[in-house]
């Protein structure tokens, strides 16, 4: 596991389309920013100035935006990560080994840990220096809301990254992963099942526990429950898809 996650954290610092995305998504971060400050409105519930937001109230509207920018990123990343391991052949090397398998979707999971880590890292980077010189407005609110939502985000986003690494293992289609990808980003899955939830009993309920439902919803982090919600759904998601891609994965054909 360890000599797994090893060779795969190598491979992850040397490679360039990490550093690509995210300067990318610094740049196109701070560019919306400045897009805000050139065409702010009060936002419709209560009326709160984008330029006045403290950081906590920024990025819970910045994640909530459909589609999701860091969804995407983390999608195009995760399908890139392991389709070019994928793609050149170079997993039947250690894949005979005892274990193998379940220890390089384990190894794989935690590097889209670090890779999230480092999109909140760059998210956080990129605002404060935006809203610094755009809004001249660094606050960060409540320190402890800010670090609940940090940690209740970085769960969510990373459950999201284990999503698509499923959809790859199962797939083994950059292509198809990318669109199936595109379609949650965009939460065309939450956005029917809501529908139809309405429509049916006027009420929802289980699109509440979507994923991406949860992810791009804003939540009160100083209530107890809601911040339960949202650990809740990032556990169980992690660890659905972790069984589900490692059982595919031990199903997997060497050719």
């Amino acid at each position: 596991m360890i000599n797994l996650f090893n060779m795969d954290f190598h491979r992850f610092i040397r490679n360039k389309m990490m550093y690509v995305l995210l300067l990318i998504f610094s740049a196109f971060q701070i560019f919306g920013i400045f897009m805000f400050s050139m065409y702010e409105e009060p936002i419709a519930e209560g009326g709160i100035q984008v330029s006045a937001m403290n950081a906590s109230e920024f990025i819970q509207l910045v994640l909530s935006q459909p589609p999701s920018w860091m969804l995407l990123y983390i999608t195009v990343f995760t399908v890139y990560f392991y389709m070019s391991e994928h793609n050149a052949g170079f997993y039947k090397n250690y894949m005979t080994m005892k274990n193998a398998r379940v220890h390089s979707v384990l190894s794989k999971i935690l590097i889209q840990a670090v890779f999230t880590l480092f999109m909140f890292v760059t998210l956080l980077a990129s605002d404060f220096v935006g809203r610094s010189l755009f809004f001249e407005n660094s606050t960060v609110g409540d320190p402890g809301f800010f670090m609940k939502l940090l940690i209740g985000q970085f769960l969510l986003q990373w459950s999201y990254s284990v999503l698509i690494l499923c959809v790859s293992i199962i797939t083994k289609s950059m292509l198809v992963s990318i669109s199936i990808g595109i379609v949650l980003v965009l939460n065309v899955v939450g956005m029917v099942v809501s529908g139809l939830e309405t429509l049916l009993f006027d009420r929802t309920f289980a699109s509440d526990y979507l994923l991406v439902n949860t992810i791009t919803h804003i939540r009160d982090f100083d209530n107890v429950n809601e911040v339960i919600h949202v650990r809740s759904v990032a556990v169980v998601s992690i660890a659905i898809f972790t069984a589900i891609a490692i059982k595919y994965k031990q199903k997997e054909d060497l050719k």
